[in-house]
């Protein structure tokens, strides 16, 4: 049985990733080449648009480039592409100056706008599968003059509809829309280029415009694949809220169009807009809950659609390196769901010494034994850098378990497994602290 290549992408190969392809390796002629004859295609004409756009601003094209781009945001917006959509808009606006294709874009996408059932539309559908490249003897000057015409051809919408909202636009009110936009650059990635890199620290936000990532933890033969993302996809959001190493690395697994929130434009950007910066950390920290509680292990018991409601019983809270989550012989401070950032786990020996237990990391939890089994607690806890955790306090912990016993049963057998580990490792001194991994 052939087994497929898990660097390769997962969807069909259209002309336009063939023409980002060529962008991504400085041949906006050869981008051209595919690109053109796919503006006519119902599916890929409109991300088509915004790379012919792009071509002729490497090839000195301003007006072409100018008149793609306004054209790619109206029928990107109409496809329901947001993320490709702000990319070609932003590019018109840099280019000639007129915000009004952001504007436009934003009032499709926004929080703020009105929408109703039919504002969901599916994908297009997709032939350029089928649409061949013009051929290599075509000259620059007939290709550029092929592109004007049919970016001429494009439609034009006065009124742009109202599209389903998006995980991070649709929480943007039309003002924090547009200060957003205005703050990202577009990154152009080549096939299997590592965006981000697991235990680097974190600096920047993406969202895919157009392209594929695939999302990895670990190294070598230990590396596991925890998701593929499309367009419209985000990631690496954590960069927003703290400094901590990436929990996992993305690579693209063929050319993309990336916008990036760099950490250095965020202090600009909510300079300009408060408000931008505080609906921000708010989406940040509904998605890093979001995430956790659909994939701790610990919560697995509990019913998917009951998780959100659990989730209303936590507290986020973030320890700066060094701090102490827990202490030996004190009393607990609640159940800690590990987001972002590790944690070292030590115990204090009556000989003097201490003994490390554990590195603990995303989607761990401490503090359960003390909680549960209502004892101080039996070792420190320590962040080792910046750390955000979800936090069940102790004085919400028994409404929460009558509400929830399901997660009660993960917490007790994860309690009573941890303390028999513990007196294990009591019991055997001898033995390197090195050798033992606690889970």
């Amino acid at each position: 049985m052939r087994t497929r290549d898990r660097h390769a992408p997962t969807a069909p190969t259209q002309a336009g990733d063939l023409a980002l392809e060529a962008l991504a390796e400085n041949d906006p002629e050869r981008s051209l080449r595919h690109a053109i004859p796919a503006l006519g295609d119902v599916g890929a004409g409109a991300p088509g648009l915004d790379l012919v756009g792009r071509s002729a601003v490497s090839l000195g094209a301003m007006s072409l480039a100018r008149g793609a781009f306004e054209a790619a945001a109206v029928a990107l917006t109409e496809q329901g592409q947001v993320c490709h959509a702000v990319a070609s808009a932003v590019a018109a606006l840099r280019l000639a100056g007129r915000d009004a294709p952001l504007e436009a874009v934003a009032e499709a996408f926004a929080a703020d706008v009105e929408r109703t059932s039919s504002a969901r539309v599916g994908p297009p559908p997709l032939h350029s599968d089928d649409v061949s490249p013009l051929e290599d003897t075509v000259p620059r000057d007939e290709l550029l003059a092929l592109a004007r015409d049919a970016v001429a051809r494009a439609p034009v919408t006065d009124e742009l509809p109202a599209r389903a909202a998006h995980p991070l636009w649709g929480t943007l009110p039309k003002t924090c829309f547009m200060a957003f936009a205005q703050a990202l650059q577009v990154r152009l990635c080549r096939a299997q280029e590592q965006v981000l890199t697991e235990g680097q620290p974190g600096d920047s936000l993406y969202l895919i415009a157009r392209g594929e990532v695939r999302v990895v933890r670990g190294l070598g033969e230990k590396t596991r694949d925890l998701a593929v993302l499309g367009a419209g996809a985000v990631f690496g959001e954590m960069a927003l809220l703290t400094r901590s190493p990436r929990a996992a690395s993305a690579i693209t697994t063929r050319a993309a169009l990336l916008l990036e929130f760099p950490r250095e434009a965020v202090h600009e950007a909510l300079q300009r807009s408060p408000a931008l910066g505080r609906a921000l950390e708010t989406w940040c920290r509904g998605r890093l809950l979001s995430n956790l509680l659909y994939t701790s292990a610990v919560l697995q018991r509990v019913p998917e659609g009951s998780r959100e409601a659990l989730g209303a019983a936590f507290e986020t809270v973030t320890f700066p390196a060094g701090a102490a989550l827990l202490t030996q012989g004190s009393a607990g401070t609640g159940l800690h769901l590990l987001a972002q950032g590790h944690v070292e786990v030590r115990r204090r020996e009556d000989s003097g010494g201490t003994l490390q237990l554990a590195t603990l990391g995303p989607g761990d939890c401490v503090g359960e034994l003390s909680l549960v089994l209502r004892r101080p607690a039996m070792a420190t806890v320590t962040a080792r850098e910046e750390v955000v955790a979800l936090v069940l306090r102790p004085e919400r912990f028994l409404e929460t378990m009558k509400a929830f016993p399901a997660l009660l049963t993960s917490l007790y057998e994860l309690s009573v497994e941890r303390e028999e580990e513990l007196s294990s490792v009591v019991a055997q001194e001898a033995l390197s602290a090195d050798d033992l991994v606690l889970v």
